[in-house]
């Protein structure tokens, strides 16, 4: 579709992104609640593509869509970090 010359098109819709996001961080040490009990990370491992959760005192591994975990905030702006020691 052509455009008369005194015809402006519209600009696409922006979509602004923060750079913030939120999601569950599971590392050792960690509490989660499973089935309304209080539990404690012991590790976690990446397993066929397949995030496996293992809590303290249990052999077998636990999905995480399973815990209940307050969400953490993350950036994916870059901070440099101060140079703190030399060659």
């Amino acid at each position: 579709m052509q455009l008369a010359s005194n015809e402006v098109a519209a600009p696409p819709p922006s979509t602004t992104r923060s750079g913030l996001f939120h999601m569950p961080l599971f590392r050792p040490g960690t509490e989660v609640t499973q089935n309304g009990r209080r539990e404690v990370v012991s590790h976690v491992i990446l397993r066929r593509r397949e995030l496996m959760v293992y809590l303290q005192g249990h052999d077998d591994p636990v999905k995480p869509d399973r815990l209940h975990l307050a969400p953490s905030l993350f950036t994916t702006e870059r901070s440099p970090q101060p140079l703190t020691w030399f060659l």
